[in-house]
């Protein structure tokens, strides 16, 4: 299994709480390793924005992370330490290789959802950049609906920026490189059907699509749209 490198991004919610649908979930990003442990920056609430004060030395943690390959890992530890270098960071326990889950492999929670996304393609014969919106998203890829007049191929890499609105009412922004692996022309419309899976995007980035994945499941399901 992969431990956390330094640059990760983890995210963080107490022991026993991960199960609870409407927990605080907080973030973090570790600064430096040091034998068995991470130091970790102050972590962040994600609904609030705001640096948490349930999080000190003693606290137990449930822990996940999403690494380079597309996997999810996921961990209990503790936090042993504070310190106070140039900025204050705590110290995380690192587990042994074999006490980390890999809960998720290239397989992504998707879900139907409208994001507005920047679209853009260059090769030696189209030059497009175009602006969409999202069909289905999730932290492995997404679905747009485009005009025909933008000629998107099967294995086309387009530039992709995302907008994700949060819960706050900020919106976050995201990049990455789709490879198309579908196009059709749907039914009853003027529009084409694109799909295509992420082949380049920063784990951070990453893993702000799969938050607003899962917020969205949560709105759903208490809408008794989905189980």
């Amino acid at each position: 299994m992969t431990l956390p490198r330094i640059g990760q991004t983890l995210h963080l919610s107490l022991t026993g709480s991960s199960r609870k649908p409407d927990a605080d979930v907080f973030k973090s990003r570790v600064t430096d390793l040091r034998d068995d442990v991470a130091l970790i920056e102050l972590p962040i609430n994600e609904k609030t924005g705001k640096t948490s004060i349930l999080i000190g030395v003693g606290t137990a943690l449930d822990v996940w992370y999403i690494d380079k390959d597309g996997s999810r890992y996921q961990f209990r530890s503790i936090i042993v330490g504070r310190e106070k270098q140039p900025f204050p960071v705590l110290l995380l326990k690192l587990p042994a290789k074999e006490e980390i889950q890999r809960t998720q492999r290239r397989s992504f929670l998707r879900v139907d959802t409208g994001v507005d996304i920047a679209v853009k393609l260059e090769d030696s014969l189209r030059s497009y950049h175009f602006v969409a919106r999202t069909v289905d998203l999730s932290g492995g890829g997404l679905s747009f609906l485009c005009d025909p007049a933008y000629r998107i191929e099967k294995g086309d890499r387009l530039q992709i920026w995302i907008s994700l609105p949060c819960k706050n009412g900020q919106v976050k922004h995201v990049s990455a490189v789709l490879e198309v692996v579908r196009q059709n022309p749907l039914e009853d419309t003027d529009k084409f059907w694109v799909s295509g899976k992420f082949v380049s995007i920063h784990e951070a980035d990453r893993a702000k699509v799969v938050r607003l994945c899962y917020e969205r499941q949560l709105e759903l399901r208490k809408k008794g749209i989905v189980e």
